[in-house]
Order: structure tokens, then sequence, then C-alpha cells
């Protein structure tokens, strides 16, 4: 699997599926992006295949709920920036066990 991967809708954007993210608006939380949304449109039901809307799903380091996010809200994380356990960026407390 590709560490990047394109959106295949109008607007080609790269996305590092391997990184870490804060989102716009959600601040001291790190994030992880795991697919591009997609939605049903007129032809799936026959096709199979669903539209993509740009938007990326993902869920906060530490928690499993799904939230639809704008890629253009995602700012990449540096490694030890944030804590890989409860997710709060600037958190340290990994390091001392």
């Amino acid at each position: 699997m590709s560490n990047t991967a394109t959106n295949n809708s109008n607007d080609q954007t790269e996305l590092d599926f391997e990184a870490t993210y804060q989102v716009e608006g959600w601040r001291g939380i790190a994030w992880r992006v795991y697919a591009w949304e997609t939605k049903p449109d007129e032809d799936t039901w026959w096709s199979g295949y669903e539209a993509p809307t740009g938007m990326v799903l993902a869920h906060m380091v530490g928690d499993d709920a799904k939230h639809v996010i704008d890629p253009v809200d995602l700012i990449k994380l540096e490694d030890g920036s944030y804590c890989p356990e409860c997710g709060q960026i600037g958190c340290t407390a990994y390091l001392l066990g």
C-alpha cells in the first residue's frame, strides 16, 4: 500500500495516510486519516461504485469515532509532538513509561 493517496475528484489532492495531523478548529488533539469519503450517486445501484466527495474520514488518536474532515483543514504533525496513546498534542507522558 502506498504512503500517499490521490483523491479522484476534480481537485487532485495528495494526502499521506501514514502521517498524523492536527485539524483546524480542533486544537490540541492529533488525528489519523484513514480513507477518502465516498457517497452513492445515480450510477451506484448498477456500477457498485461510489463517488468521492473530496472529504476524508478521520479519527482522533486514542478514539475510534469517525469524523468527516475537509483535507484543507489538515496540518501535518511531527513525530513526537503528540502522545501516541491519548492523542494530546504536547503530552509527553508516554516518554516516562
